[in-house]
């Protein structure tokens, strides 16, 4: 009998979010386990990551859309009930979430703004094979129905379900709280994902643990690995000091950035004989 495959895709997430995170994301590329990279159209470095994608070949991106922290691609004035007084997002998705909620968001402006998004990395002459979030909005089913509506308009046929996450490390409030939404929202996100064309992975890791994995916890999830295709996110980086004064949220992410390039972690996946593949691969196959 022939043995059940496990096939892992790593996705370094906010390619494009701060030039340190950009660089530090190519090193996970070109040293690490790191096959997929998420870019973030809104990120106030996304031409340089486009420049970096260039030099370092990579064939294929995800499209990471952002209805927080960053800036919106469209005019403030087109998208006003998606943008603070500032003209940028607001800081995170408990803020926008209760925006969204209270019905102080217009369903067109989240439209328009994430259609500009994705249209911004299909200009900048890339191919985009699947489609996630930042912050993990779409998460929603609310939010999902628009990412699978622009897949379906634009060719793309991946779409990562936060649902599917499974817990590794021991339980915390925030944790709990986590996996209760996850439980609440899984049948309907399952649901809607197939009834449209837009494929997910068998399983996946990554929010749970979000901001926080490092060696031994890269180490739990490989050998947690289900049998079929899994994406498991990072958000490896170097520290910059736009970290610090901006996305404090990546504060860990050396320690992610380690834990992609480990020796340690290298040898388990050999010696598992887990096979790295891109999006691209997976739908391939499928």
């Amino acid at each position: 009998m022939v043995p059940p495959m496990k096939s892992l895709i790593v996705t370094a997430d906010d390619f494009g979010l701060t030039r340190s995170i950009n660089d530090g994301i190519i090193k996970a590329v070109r040293e690490g386990v790191v096959t997929s990279v998420a870019l973030m159209p809104s990120g106030e470095a996304f031409g340089h990551a486009v420049g970096l994608a260039g030099t370092t070949g990579l064939n294929e991106v995800g499209a990471h859309l952002a209805l927080t922290e960053s800036l919106p691609v469209t005019d403030p004035s087109r998208v006003p009930t998606i943008v603070a007084g500032d003209g940028r997002f607001y800081g995170g998705r408990n803020q926008f979430f209760a925006n969204f909620f209270l019905g102080h968001i217009r369903p067109e402006d989240l439209y328009l703004e994430l259609k500009n998004q994705l249209e911004k990395i299909l200009d900048a002459g890339l191919s985009v094979s699947s489609i996630s979030s930042h912050e993990h909005i779409h998460l929603m089913p609310e939010l999902l129905e628009v990412f699978l509506r622009l897949a379906k308009e634009h060719g793309i046929r991946a779409v990562r379900c936060v649902q599917r996450d499974r817990c590794v490390t021991p339980l915390t409030l925030k944790k709990i709280y986590k996996v209760t939404i996850l439980s609440c929202l899984r049948s309907r996100v399952e649901a809607l994902i197939k009834l449209s064309s837009v494929r997910c992975t068998d399983g996946y890791f990554g929010f749970l643990d979000a901001g926080y994995i490092n060696e031994e916890i890269m180490m739990k999830i490989l050998g947690k690995l289900p049998e079929g295709v899994t994406e498991l996110n990072l958000h490896p980086g170097f520290m910059g000091p736009e970290i610090l004064q901006r996305y404090r949220f990546h504060m860990n992410c050396e320690q992610e950035l380690y834990s992609v390039t480990s020796p340690r972690v290298k040898k388990i996946i050999k010696n598992a004989g887990i096979k790295l593949i891109t999006y691209g691969d997976f739908l391939r196959a499928r």
